[in-house]
């Protein structure tokens, strides 16, 4: 998509050091049903990914695509 500047498109499931990869959705409708999904799972930026290890949260947008992002930066 055009203007997309996110950092993080994967993440792993429960902790940094999970083999449980998933992509996020890019639509708003998408992230409220993957939402929906794993109400009670942790999202990470996995060290086996090349991550940094910080868990991440899901960013819902209307005007873009949906992202995941940390409280600081990979």
């Amino acid at each position: 998509m055009r203007g997309d500047r996110r950092q993080i498109q994967t993440a792993v499931l429960g902790g940094a050091d999970s083999e449980e990869p998933l992509m996020l959705p890019l639509g708003a409708i998408e992230l409220d049903v993957f939402r929906r999904q794993h109400e009670h799972d942790t999202f990470w930026c996995g060290l086996l990914l090349g991550g940094c290890g910080l868990q991440l949260t899901t960013k819902l947008y209307t005007d873009r695509v949906c992202s995941l992002s940390s409280s600081a930066w990979c």
